[in-house]
């Protein structure tokens, strides 16, 4: 870790995510990922290669949580642009400042069927939306 990235807070930890639709890969699809934190708003947006794979870097900022006790909550959400609507693949809220926090340490490497539902998970503290899957390996 360099010096300046020194104190900055994993706001979005680094992500890899395989789409597909009726288990074909999703090509050339625009997927979009947002997150707000400290009252500040961003967005990015990537699009999936012939395999339907898309990759974020990680999101590092400082904020004024990371110098006084306070709550650190990042609002998160990822969403594929299909025929000009958007389909909510993620949506969490990060409560720990750390690296790969989301699923408690395991890296960002989702797996996402479009034609499934949405599911709800519990076992990271706030509750995570995805129609995602992942290794725990």
């Amino acid at each position: 870790m360099s010096f300046l990235n020194a104190g900055k807070a994993y706001v979005f930890s680094p992500v890899q995510i395989r789409i597909t639709q009726n288990k074909e890969p999703l090509k050339e699809a625009k997927v979009i990922r947002r997150w707000e934190w400290n009252d500040k708003k961003g967005e990015d947006y990537a699009f999936t290669n012939n395999d339907g794979v898309v990759s974020f870097s990680e999101i590092r900022q400082r904020g004024i949580t990371q110098l006084f006790p306070a709550e650190f909550v990042s609002a998160q959400q990822i969403v594929v642009v299909i025929e000009g609507k958007e389909d909510r693949i993620w949506s969490f809220s990060k409560r720990n400042p750390d690296k790969n926090s989301e699923l408690e340490g395991t890296p960002l490497n989702l797996t996402c069927e479009l034609s499934s539902e949405e599911k709800m998970y519990r076992d990271f503290g706030p509750a995570l939306f995805t129609k995602c899957t992942w290794s725990t390996k």
